[in-house]
């Protein structure tokens, strides 16, 4: 799980698929296994592996580094301490998204990413007041969509999710 939260909170990443898909080693001795698939905004592909510091991991990575080559990300454990906000704040926000998924988040994320755009910062009590009517638990899983669509960007890797989590316009809105 903190694979996913990590993936979710990355703003360089624009999809991920979390099956493991089996990639052959060129020589055909065995099979490896990647913990993610991996599409950047930029549209590239990465397999992410998980390094966990035991014998198995290691000689999956190393299968890997062979059959990716430089489309390898490997994460150590370490990695993810270094990145302990941002997955705690994936927690939290996945949780807030799934309490309001009966609702129609979609034309609210569009509201909150035009909201987003115009202000080029707000926080996110400040666009929970700015839906008006719309049920704050509506305002925050939409919020949440909009991220996790990448189609706004945040500061959860360093601050705590709350009303002032700072939301921000996507880094790759700039050339637009």
């Amino acid at each position: 799980m903190k694979l996913f939260y990590y993936c979710e909170g990355d703003p360089t990443i624009l999809s991920t698929e979390y099956k493991e898909r089996a990639l052959e080693i060129p020589d055909g001795v065995d099979t490896v296994v990647a913990d993610a698939m991996v599409t950047l905004v930029d549209r590239s592909v990465k397999a992410f592996a998980i390094d966990d510091g035991s014998m198995r991991s290691k000689e999956n990575v190393d299968a890997l580094s062979v059959v990716c080559r430089d489309s390898l990300v490997v994460i150590s454990t370490r990695d993810f301490c270094r990145f302990a906000m941002r997955i705690r704040n994936w927690q939290f926000a996945i949780s807030a998204y799934h309490r309001s998924r009966g609702s129609d988040l979609g034309p609210v994320a569009q509201q909150i990413e035009a909201v987003v755009r115009r202000r080029g910062k707000t926080t996110l009590g400040e666009v929970m007041r700015s839906q008006g009517p719309i049920h704050p638990a509506v305002v925050i899983g939409a919020t949440v969509l909009a991220l996790r669509n990448r189609v706004i960007s945040s500061d959860m890797d360093a601050n705590p999710w709350s009303s002032h989590t700072k939301l921000l316009r996507a880094r790759h809105d700039f050339g637009r």
